[in-house]
């Protein structure tokens, strides 16, 4: 028979359960950021953020062709060709609180649900229902701007598009911008 002294382990130090447990968090960080390196490689170089949006603006033009199938979108570039030559009007859909935190320069802030309780009369903002309007709320998984053109193409406005960047990619793109509590940043 075995003596009991061999059948009960040795008391561990805390020391030596501290070492052990720091030894066993640092293989599993070690083995996590192996198995993980291109996601980790991409989240650091802002390719992640970039497939992400992609994803977003994907989905969100997947929702606005269940929507409508008269809704269009614009990117960044030919928006901003539009805005240069002033030949659309930029509405931004998102509520008060968010356009007071910046919009795209010259842009009418217009809230979606003031627009669809008849709160204001889009026809005398927008008289011409042949006007190039761009539509824009915040970007990625926003979908106010889409629905407000959906809104102003059910009323008669031919040429209606959405900015589905939105603001945040507009001011990222470094494109000229109003944040009225900061004052205008016009870049």
């Amino acid at each position: 028979m075995k003596k009991l002294s061999t059948l009960i382990p040795k008391k561990t130090t805390f020391g030596s359960a501290f070492k052990q447990c720091l030894l066993l968090v640092s293989l599993a960080c070690l083995l996590g950021w192996t198995l993980n390196y291109s996601l980790l490689m991409k989240s650091f170089g802002s390719e992640l953020r970039i497939e992400i949006q992609k994803k977003q603006l994907a989905d969100l033009k997947a929702k606005a062709e269940q929507v409508s199938p008269d809704i269009r979108f614009i990117d960044l570039v030919s928006a901003k060709k539009l805005f240069d030559e002033r030949q659309a009007i930029f509405l931004d859909a998102r509520s008060p609180k968010e356009n007071a935190e910046g919009s795209i320069s010259g842009s009418i802030g217009i809230s979606l649900m003031s627009v669809v309780k008849r709160e204001v009369d889009i026809k005398k903002v927008i008289p011409d229902r042949g006007a190039v309007i761009v539509t824009y709320c915040s970007g990625g998984e926003c979908d106010v701007g889409v629905e407000m053109a959906k809104e102003l193409v059910n009323r008669g406005y031919a040429s209606v598009f959405v900015l589905g960047e939105g603001y945040p990619g507009w001011s990222d793109a470094g494109y000229p911008v109003f944040k009225p509590k900061g004052g205008a940043a016009s870049r």
